[in-house]
């Protein structure tokens, strides 16, 4: 599949072609990802290029300005590796997202004039397989703001999605023009990197075989 905002997902397609020209299934691309989820538990991977621990890949800072928009990424070119289980269906199976050049910019949506709101960062999966809108799958970074409100909350993944990992959520009080990363490192801030349990050292840290 192609690239999108410079991000490539792994395991989404499992057909190839006989010699007749017929297109047949060789690998059900579900059980593909349903070994890959076996594998692999969702999170951050290792350093795709050397397999050392990578706790900064998919980190969201602010842009290389003063404005409405961030960067998601560790700055290193095909390294940031990221595993998503499926939020549709559990048999959908797990996808591997890889991050292929240097942090793009994603824009945020503008704050509301007299009210605070947060703002989640999600990496997704649309997936015209499982309610997808979009004519074939594919993968990408979007933030989306909540509901303003006197004490905000973050929003949740979009329905259409059919698998999505939250990389970080903020607050920008009302009628603000720039994140910065002072912002996104503020006690109102999730930290990612904090959250342990979807930082993976080891690709088959709980596997055993035999």
């Amino acid at each position: 599949m192609p690239s999108t905002n410079n991000l490539r997902v792994y395991t989404i397609g499992g057909r190839t072609d006989n010699a007749g020209g017929v297109q047949t299934v060789d690998v059900d691309q579900e059980e593909l990802r349903m070994l890959l989820g076996s594998l692999l538990k969702p999170g951050i991977l290792n350093n795709a290029l050397d397999q050392s621990p990578n706790p900064l890949a998919f980190n969201v800072r602010q842009d290389t300005g003063v404005n409405m928009a961030v960067r998601v990424g560790s700055g290193t070119a095909q390294r940031d590796l990221l595993v998503m289980k499926s939020t549709s269906i559990a048999s959908q199976g797990s996808y591997l997202v890889r991050l292929e050049a240097t942090p793009p910019a994603y824009t945020v949506p503008a704050a509301d004039p007299t009210l605070p709101a947060r703002y989640g960062v999600y990496c997704f999966i649309d997936d015209v397989a499982y309610a997808g809108d979009a004519a074939r799958a594919y993968v990408d970074i979007a933030c989306i703001r909540g509901t303003p409100n006197a004490s905000p909350t973050t929003p949740g993944p979009l329905a259409v999605w059919s698998a999505s990992m939250l990389l970080w959520e903020f607050q920008l009080p009302a009628a603000a023009v720039a994140v910065t990363n002072v912002i996104l490192d503020s006690a109102t801030s999730f930290d990612r990197r904090k959250r342990a349990a979807i930082i993976q050292q080891d690709f088959l840290e709980t596997q055993v075989f035999s």
